[in-house]
């Protein structure tokens, strides 16, 4: 509350000090007039805070009413109109209600002169000047404060984004160990021999989630080597003729892409795709790359509705995990189309890289 009540402040204090200015500054106009006579008389006293109250009426009909009533709606035509009344109206009562009754006045004179179209034009320009240089200033500080509140509404927005971004990443990172920890716990089971083997692959795994997944956006490289290294744990734990192919096509150098998106979509692959020694069973992922710096990868597995219904109370982040990731890194620059046939699960996820 305290704020804006001195922002008010703040403005009242520059008005002020605005229109005293304004005041001093014809009254060294009319000592300039008078041929450096005296100043600080009655006469010239009253004229200057006469040419100001005239001016100021102009200026805050203008800043209270015409600009935010025609200007900002861009009624431009009515707010000419009304803006050239507006002065027009100031000069007149400058000229007739204050100078030449005020001089009269002051200088003990009855005299009442005729209007003069040269003078009402002098006090035209002095009045549209006012108005156009007040109005310049009140836009372009407004202008400033829009600029202002959308930087720290863009501010806010971008610290929104990479808080879920984290909070989706987060997510990611103990659903990967969890799901690499029972793949260990069934080979300790069975006491395989590739336990030790599965253990060091999986901590290489983990340095690379933990250190290199820090960073917005990765090398291609680097995530294809994680996707590789992430189906060979996987299929330490099947059966030796279950097809499960990983294919690269296209030049991918240079490339950068957010770490994490492809494991939980190849996750999702094994655990709905592959069903005990089921000879049906399989994997294929593809990824193609083109000239145009579009990626495409395609993931095709086996489908059992029993089976996928029965892994359902098992829980999961997955694919709306990778969806919610996407909508944020890459508006408007992916696509992802799932396609769910009787016998057959395929994802298609299009991405342009940069």
């Amino acid at each position: 509350m305290s704020t804006p009540i001195l922002m008010t402040r703040s403005r009242n204090i520059y008005h002020i000090i605005f229109w005293l200015v304004s005041v001093f500054f014809w009254l060294f106009s009319l000592f300039w007039a008078s041929e450096f006579k005296n100043v600080l008389t009655f006469q010239t006293i009253s004229l200057a805070i006469a040419f100001n109250l005239c001016f100021a009426a102009a200026v805050y009909t203008n800043l209270r009413f015409l600009l935010p009533v025609f200007f900002k709606k861009k009624s431009f035509f009515l707010f000419f109109v009304f803006l050239f009344i507006t002065v027009g109206l100031s000069a007149l009562l400058i000229q007739f209600l204050l100078i030449y009754p005020l001089n009269s006045f002051v200088l003990e004179d009855d005299g009442f002169k005729s209007f003069v179209l040269a003078e009402w034009f002098g006090f035209f320009f002095f009045s549209f000047i006012y108005v156009g240089v007040t109005s310049i200033i009140s836009v372009t500080r407004e202008w400033f404060i829009l600029q202002k509140i959308s930087s720290q509404l863009k501010d806010i927005e971008k610290e929104k984004l990479e808080a879920e971004l984290k909070v989706l990443k987060t997510q990611i990172k103990p659903h990967f160990l969890f799901n690499s920890l029972n793949n260990i716990y069934s080979l300790a089971l069975d006491k395989s021999d590739d336990t030790a083997t599965v253990v060091l692959q999986l901590s290489d795994l983990m340095r690379y989630i933990l250190y290199d997944c820090n960073e917005k956006f990765v090398d291609i490289n680097k995530e294809l080597d994680f996707s590789r290294n992430y189906i060979s744990l996987h299929k330490i734990r099947l059966d030796e003729n279950t097809p499960i192919n990983f294919i690269v096509n296209g030049h991918f150098d240079g490339h950068k892409i957010a770490p994490l998106l492809f494991e939980p979509l190849i996750e999702n692959a094994f655990k709905h795709g592959v069903y005990g020694k089921n000879s049906d069973s399989f994997i294929n992922i593809t990824f193609n790359f083109d000239e145009n710096n579009q990626m495409e990868l395609v993931i095709e597995n086996s489908y059992d509705p029993n089976w996928s219904n029965s892994k359902k109370g098992s829980g999961g982040i997955g694919i709306q995990n990778v969806i919610s990731r996407l909508e944020l890194i890459y508006p408007q620059k992916h696509k992802i189309e799932i396609d769910k046939g009787e016998k057959v699960f395929k994802i298609t996820l299009s991405i342009e890289l940069s």
